[in-house]
């Protein structure tokens, strides 16, 4: 330390505050990091790693950004989990006395971004929270989720054997991008469970006693909400968040708070839970395979036109409702907009120019808006007015409603009386205010005119004095104005000028009168600049102010949004409104899969599927690649999309209201835990058993697969069997095991379906049909030879299912079916044949040369036969 300079002293004294963050600290127009922080962050962000003071003994690592380009930078430590704190110079270093003087601006973690430019516009960024609490049968475990950027906090609270899987469901859902933990035991109990990188986890030493908890929480909403949401009910999710608003608070959040809405719990009544493994295996936010917005149902139901509808829209597809009555609000307004292109072009045409609202009043309740963000907050405001209008117009409840958006009348008149129209980049150099609104304003712009006046008039005056003709009158920030006289002419310059500066060519000199004008002119710009910035300061207060009123606005474009997207969806897409039954009836005719319709290369389709208490499971049988987990999902994608609110891709759908669907399709090994395929695939099919009800669609396939065929067999039985005696779900049971088709005969409820195939020699072509009864094959070897592999190896397997299929009908154990033998040499020529066949370019040969290379193969063959009877 002794060695150390008094600015790398500062620093380390700003790096004892924050050991665990990056310290990027601004030196002139970069931003540099020291020490081991400069080795990690250069690798973390691909830069180079330098060093400072490198001819001494022990060189200082160094990494630097040029503060023009730092977000980028930054955003890379942060994506990776790293936490940054932001500490600039605070005065200029060319008046500063000695050390320039240093403070911590901002403080970033990878859950408090607010910047746009960070952060994906169409998800929300959540810091998750995380409290566990002893109890009497387990631990509670509570949640906060918090969105510093559009004002989202919720909260929630499980507990007892299941409430680590259900916290763990949840978050693998909103997906946060940084946790924080009130104790090390909750954070490895979970993280496993959610890869979550060490980077961007943190156990917040944070302990309160429930009254503290309640302060804070009241502090923060007013005391009616403890009441409202019963918190004393929920003390691990009240103590979840008064751990996240204590966090930012440590963090020193610039917005405090101002800006979150009211606290809600995560999954409030009237809404549907899909787990996180459902989400997955319907796709409906990402893709399995690429984890891609694209191909996923939200990718193709999204033609929202701002980020907030974006956000909105997929907790819409996460969260389907299960109150008959708001979905049916939210169809009426789908019908509508659907019904009527042309107001949905007007609405559209104006969603199309209105700002991200949300994000917008995170960044100025934080101080972090500028003067031309707020003129195009007034440019948004503005068509309030007339989007208002076109809903006064419509018919539905739920659209005319959205009519009922907050009066900002004032505000667009404060924010046009107050700013220019093309206000500049930088706040602090002046040109913000309008003319007219402040009279201290437009006095020192006065000055500054009149000063450029008196310049002229003072050059021209002192040429003609002095007879200098090339004399002018300049400024430079460092010495201020001036007179500058060429060399061949400082034998005219007067006894009363002061020589400032010396040039090669020339020099400049200083005069009474210039001096009284250059401070009168200086004070008069400094000032101004201060001036304006203080007006705009306070505009910015007033405007932030509103926050709550913009916030609701928000939220009613947001939902006007989602509901012409869905009816963009519905046109695009040839979508029927589905309709609703009190009866425990499910109907869908011509029903197909949304996303795999518009994928395919071929033709989709469609299928009818009819489900009630007499035909509740339907077994689902059929080769490989025929479609039936395509069936399967479709069928529950329609339910999922018609209790959204959204119409759906079927001719008709008569529907029954579902309080849960459940998707197991196919399974993984989850080398993190330890777990195999087959353990993947119980411990999902357990979870469903435990929490399906009669209202509940299950959507399993090949259940039992994973292990020994009379393993899986038994397995799969025995769900069914249970199923249909204790849960009376409706379910839609895909499989290879044809043996239970029998149970069609031997339990009510139960149907066989099978996918229509038509067999044309050794080939099969799917017909995608489904229809009722049975299938006895699986076509497994026809898929194989689809697939291309080697006719070698085609042949070589027909063989050996003949001699299992003759073992099996003699009663033989398939253990102990002998070896078949290798194919015979005439098969092997055969297939030389075929391949020399399949190797044939007919596009590039004459039918005259297609002759004779088929005579050629012919007589091949004929030889080998010829061949074989001689030694016969």
């Amino acid at each position: 330390m002794k060695d150390l300079t008094p600015m790398m002293k500062q620093y380390l004294s700003i790096k004892e505050q924050h050991p665990d963050k990056i310290v990027l600290f601004q030196v002139g127009d970069f931003f540099e990091i020291f020490f081991d922080d400069a080795v990690v962050a250069a690798k973390a962000m691909d830069i180079v790693l330098t060093t400072r003071d490198s001819n001494k003994d022990n060189p200082i690592p160094l990494a630097g950004v040029p503060i023009h380009a730092a977000d980028t930078y930054i955003n890379k430590l942060l994506s990776k989990g790293f936490k940054v704190v932001i500490c600039e110079q605070v005065e200029d270093p060319a008046t500063a006395k000695g050390l320039v003087k240093r403070e911590i601006t901002r403080i970033l973690t990878p859950g408090t971004v607010t910047d746009s430019e960070m952060l994906d516009e169409s998800r929300n960024n959540y810091l998750a929270a995380i409290t566990s609490l002893p109890g009497g049968e387990g631990a509670y475990f509570g949640l906060a989720a918090v969105d510093v950027s559009t004002g989202d906090f919720r909260i929630n609270e499980w507990s007892g054997e299941e409430a680590a899987a259900h916290l763990a469901e949840e978050l693998q859902r909103l997906q946060p991008s940084e946790y924080i933990y009130t104790s090390q035991e909750a954070a490895e109990l979970l993280r496993p469970h959610l890869g979550v990188a060490e980077a961007s986890s943190t156990v917040f030493e944070y302990k309160a006693a429930p009254e503290q908890v309640r302060t804070l929480i009241c502090r923060q909403w007013g005391e009616e909400i403890w009441e409202n949401l019963s918190l004393s009910r929920y003390p691990a999710a009240a103590a979840a968040a008064a751990l996240a608003l204590s966090y930012l608070e440590m963090l020193q959040h610039p917005a405090r708070g101002r800006h979150f809405r009211t606290l809600e719990f995560l999954a409030p009544g009237g809404r549907m839970t899909v787990d996180g493994i459902t989400a997955r295996n319907l796709e409906l936010t990402r893709t399995i395979r690429e984890g891609k917005r694209q191909g996923s149902l939200l990718g193709l139901l999204d033609h929202c036109l701002t980020a907030m509808g974006r956000r909105l829209l997929r907790l819409w597809v996460e969260q389907p409702l299960t109150g008959r009555q708001m979905i049916e609000e939210r169809l009426d307004a789908v019908e509508e907009l659907l019904q009527n292109p042309l107001l949905r072009k007007k609405l559209r045409d104006i969603l199309r120019q209105v700002l991200d609202i949300e994000r917008f009043c995170s960044r100025l309740c934080s101080g972090r808006i500028g003067a031309r963000e707020l003129v195009a907050l007034k440019g948004t405001l503005q068509k309030l007015e007339p989007l208002a209008g076109l809903l006064g117009e419509c018919r539905s409840s739920l659209l005319h409603s959205l009519r009922q958006l907050p009066d900002f009348s004032a505000l667009i008149e404060r924010i046009g009386s107050v700013l220019v129209d093309d206000p500049p980049l930088q706040l602090r150099e002046g040109g913000l205010i309008r003319e007219g609104c402040s009279e201290e304003v437009d006095r020192l712009r006065r000055i500054a005119r009149d000063a450029k006046g008196w310049l002229l008039e003072f050059e021209k005056g002192e040429r003609e004095r002095t007879g200098i003709k090339s004399l002018r009158v300049g400024y430079n920030r460092n010495f201020g104005y001036y007179i500058e006289v060429t060399r061949p002419n400082l034998g005219l310059v007067p006894p009363e000028y002061q020589r400032r500066q010396t040039l090669v060519n020339a020099e400049r000199f200083i005069t009474g009168p210039l001096k009284e004008m250059e401070e009168k002119i200086t004070g008069a710009r400094e000032q101004l600049c201060r001036l304006e910035y203080e007006i705009f300061e306070a505009l910015r207060e007033e405007v932030a102010a509103q926050a709550p009123l913009l916030q609701a606005a928000a939220g009613q474009l947001a939902r006007l949004d989602c509901l012409q997207s869905l009816a963009e969806a519905a046109e695009r897409y040839r979508y029927c409104r589905p309709r609703f039954t009190e009866e425990n009836r499910l109907r869908i005719k011509g029903g197909r899969h949304p996303v795999v319709e518009q994928n395919s290369a071929e033709r989709f389709v469609p299928n009818d599927l009819f489900m009630d208490e007499k035909a509740s499971i339907l077994i689902i049988t059929g080769p490989n690649m025929a479609g039936k987990s395509t069936y399967i999902r479709s069928a529950a994608l329609i339910c999922l999309m018609a209790q959204m609110g959204s119409f759906v891709p079927a001719k008709e759908a008569e529907l029954p209201i579902l309080d849960r669907i459940f998707a197991r399709v196919g399974a993984s090994d989850d080398l993190s835990s330890g777990l195999s395929t087959f353990m993947v695939e119980m411990r999902e099919t357990a979870s469903i058993l435990k929490e399906a009800t009669n209202r509940s669609l299950l959507i399993l396939d090949e259940i039992g697969r994973g292990t020994s065929t009379y393993d899986g067999m038994s397995i799969a039985r025995s769900v069914l069997e249970y199923i249909s005696r204790r849960i009376g779900a409706k379910t839609l049971f895909s499989t290879h095991y044809h043996e239970l088709t029998r149970l069609e005969e031997e339990l009510p409820g139960i149907k066989n379906y099978t996918m229509a195939v038509k067999e044309k020699g050794k080939e099969v072509i799917f017909l995608r049909r489904v229809v009722p009864g049975r299938s006895d094959k699986s076509y497994g070897i026809n898929v194989a030879r689809l697939a291309g592999l080697p006719l070698e190896v085609l042949l070589r397997a027909e063989a050996i299912l003949a001699e299992l299929e003759t073992a099996a009908a003699k009663g033989s154990q398939l253990s102990l079916v002998p070896l078949v033998m290798e194919a015979p040499p005439q098969d092997e020529r055969a297939m030389e044949v075929v391949e020399e066949l399949k190797a044939l370019d007919l596009n590039r040969i004459t039918p005259l040369e297609a002759l004779q290379q088929l005579y050629r193969l012919q007589q091949k063959l004929f030889q080998e036969e010829d061949n074989r009877g001689e030694i016969n």
